[in-house]
């Protein structure tokens, strides 16, 4: 007699099988974390497909037009380009850890400090104590540049603390961009950008005479939920873009799609399209609750397609704090950040992001600029141009011995 054969039942989502090598994670330790969904068939189409169908294929669900137009709009633009799906090759990247950077809380702490000694010495002009004029021509010079502006509006109404703050970037050292808190009802599940993936050269920096240190040099673009206002995760998803220098010389450059769940393994797809300049669309969601994330990728240069399933690491959830769009200096996974190369600059637009009910943008968003920990310089500016845009420029020749590089229009070596 037989036994009986025992039928489980199947999942739309398989568990990745890293390829081996002497550079990449144990295979148990990867497997928890990535997942890769069916592939949709050649005649599918996005915008007729139902909400199984999406879900079934690992693709964002259709926003709410009346709740969250921005984000609708945009899942439709992208849909209607008829994506070329790729079913996803991952492979490890076993050195490129992103790490939380936790000065960027220190350092939002003596903001606060220092915003706080400011409204001490406010309070010391109106009780007949001196104030020096700096501060007097502060609080003067903003308030009526806000009365002008808006008409009617008394100086005593001014909010000088959200003026302050918005004035003043939070400096990090090792991210450059912006984010966006959470509504007050409830987290936030999707955050959405766009950008042209940046060309990389080593930074002045590195020059010493004769050539340019012999190093990797390596410049990530991003879009995460968390990381930041009390939260020691990440859920993440970008490109990163490499330079390689031997013997003085550039000899080779490297881009690609990654993505992870910090603090777990970061993974890059190895099969999907990335080469300098293309346009990439990257959208980072939480669809089915705060334990399992998708990322999802669109080139839109050459119209591929592919998205990763992501699990968090042990005992960690989606919070759904803050959303972020940032250029960063990624670490080493033994130890401190690369050396962060000269990225030109990246222009991140439709940046959204998403809770259930409420849609954001950078309306109330912070900037963050980078600066180097050796000379205490901003070697990345981040510039919030309109509520969908945003400006992150490579500064690390201002006072540098050597000239700056032609612009970089060419994949090289």
């Amino acid at each position: 007699m037989s036994k009986k054969r025992s039928h489980k039942k199947r999942s739309h989502m398989s568990k990745v099988r890293a390829v081996g090598s002497k550079d990449q994670l144990p295979e148990a330790e990867v497997l928890p974390h990535f997942r890769v969904f069916k592939t949709p068939p050649s005649d599918f189409n996005v915008m007729t497909a139902s909400e199984r169908e999406l879900l079934v294929y690992g693709l964002p669900p259709r926003p709410n037009e009346r709740t969250h137009p921005r984000l609708a709009a945009k899942w439709q633009r992208i849909a209607e380009q008829r994506p070329h799906f790729i079913r996803p090759d991952l492979r490890v990247m076993p050195s490129k850890r992103r790490t939380i950077d936790r000065d960027l809380i220190v350092r939002r702490e003596i903001a606060d400090r220092e915003l706080a000694r400011y409204h001490e010495k406010l309070a010391f002009k109106y009780t007949g104590e001196a104030i020096t004029d700096t501060d007097i021509d502060i609080h003067r010079i903003l308030a009526e540049w806000f009365a002008l502006k808006y008409t009617g509006e008394k100086m005593a109404d001014i909010d000088i603390d959200w003026i302050l703050t918005r004035m003043i970037p939070e400096t990090s050292g090792i991210w450059s961009g912006a984010y966006v808190k959470r509504p007050i009802a409830e987290p936030l599940m999707t955050v959405t950008g766009e950008w042209r993936v940046p060309g990389v050269n080593p930074p002045p920096s590195a020059w010493n005479k004769t050539g340019y240190d012999d190093d990797t040099y390596m410049c990530a673009v991003w879009v995460g939920i968390d990381g930041t206002q009390g939260t020691s995760d990440v859920m993440q998803a970008g490109t990163v873009s490499e330079c390689v220098v031997s013997g003085g010389k550039v000899t080779s450059r490297r881009f690609s799609a990654w993505t992870e769940w910090f603090s777990g393994p970061s993974a890059y797809v190895h099969n999907f399209p990335v080469e300098v300049g293309d346009l990439i669309s990257c959208t980072v969601c939480a669809a089915v609750g705060t334990t399992h994330g998708t990322a999802m990728f669109n080139n839109l240069t050459s119209g591929a397609t592919t998205n990763v399933g992501i699990d968090p690491p042990e005992s960690t959830n989606l919070v759904g704090n803050v959303a972020e769009w940032i250029v960063e200096d990624p670490s080493k996974r033994g130890g401190g950040p690369y050396p962060f190369p000269d990225y030109g600059s990246t222009f991140f637009s439709d940046c959204i992001a998403g809770s259930k009910n409420i849609e954001l943008d950078l309306g109330s968003a912070r900037e963050i600029d980078m600066v180097d920990a050796a000379s205490k310089n901003v070697i990345s500016t981040a510039t919030i141009e309109s509520k969908r845009t945003l400006l992150c420029r490579y500064t690390g020749y201002r006072g540098a011995m050597v000239p700056r590089p032609p612009a970089w229009v060419s994949p090289g070596p």
